[in-house]
């Protein structure tokens, strides 16, 4: 029996049947993809990593009733697959056979263990700041967070003639602001104005000369808590509010005046006052700089820096 490297390596096509037994271990099971075959139906594949003693190999199976018999660490037979010799991938299709045999006399290496979980589940694409995106390569792959600050409505469009629904919304973090496509069935994700997301694997693409990420089959969609931000503000102004809270506005020398909320009590320990005397304190301080720590809105933490 042939090993997986032997395979890859022999001298014949770089892509055809091969109906010898194939064992190899299954390291890893990924998400299923849909897709559309020749006639125009509606399909399904998953991606999964194989290995043996002397290397992984991704292995797509296109016909995904028989997932259900797989579990990561097993052992398979495989019969009547397809080599792709390019790709280093092994296709396994509705003529394949997928049976349970035992394990292997020794334990695969860890290592080639690992390759074989990532082929079928790559870690995301390297998380950026969002004004990275604005020198990014058109198709680089990136990961990004943010606070949702604008949506649109969802649209279709054609894609190769095929209705296709999708939808756009901006997002920021502390550094700039993008467009998100969502695509597919990801348009139909809540993404409600001021909630923050972690976006994995989405494709830098660019429209009208502005820069955007676009959703791939690998995207997801995670809800994260808010942020701790850092910032230095100028406070100008300011507003009692119910509630024990004041708020401040500040001037971000960028013609932006944000407002922020914060404890009275907080304000008077960093005004050195007690709370009833903080309207007054501030009257005659403003306008102040402080560095303060915000979640959301509200400050968590402020210095007020000397005058």
């Amino acid at each position: 029996m042939k090993t997986l490297k032997e395979i890859f390596e022999d001298s014949g096509a770089a892509s055809a049947p091969y109906n010898t037994a194939l064992k190899v271990q299954i390291c890893g099971l990924g998400q299923t993809s849909s897709y559309k075959n020749a006639s125009g139906e509606q399909r399904q594949s998953l991606t999964m990593g194989i290995a043996d003693r002397t290397m992984a190999a991704k292995g797509i199976l296109y016909d995904v009733s028989k997932a259900s018999s797989l579990k990561v660490g097993s052992t398979v037979m495989l019969l009547n697959v397809i080599v792709k010799k390019e790709s280093r991938s092994i296709v396994m299709t509705n003529r394949s056979k997928l049976l349970k045999t035992g394990p292997f006399t020794e334990a695969l290496p860890a290592q080639i263990v690992q390759q074989g979980l990532q082929l079928a589940c790559p870690p995301p694409a390297e998380l950026v700041a969002i004004n990275k995106i604005k020198t990014s390569p058109v198709k680089t792959m990136v990961s990004i967070r943010g606070q949702v600050v604008s949506e649109e409505m969802e649209r279709t469009v054609k894609v190769s003639g095929e209705d296709t629904a999708v939808r756009s919304f901006k997002i920021k973090d502390d550094t700039a602001s993008c467009k998100v496509s969502l695509w597919r069935d990801l348009s139909k994700t809540k993404t409600a104005v001021g909630s923050h997301f972690e976006i994995t694997n989405v494709i830098v693409q660019v429209y009208n000369d502005e820069k955007s990420v676009s959703t791939t089959s690998r995207t997801k969609l995670l809800p994260i808590t808010a942020p701790d931000v850092k910032k230095r503000v100028a406070f100008i102004a300011f507003e009692v509010v119910d509630n024990g809270f004041f708020s401040l506005t500040g001037d971000l020398d960028d013609g932006d005046y944000p407002e922020f909320l914060i404890k009275t009590g907080l304000l008077a320990k960093a005004l050195q006052c007690q709370p009833k005397e903080v309207e007054v304190r501030l009257l005659s301080k403003l306008p102040l700089k402080a560095d303060i720590i915000i979640k959301e809105k509200e400050v968590k933490e402020i210095q007020i820096q000397p005058q």
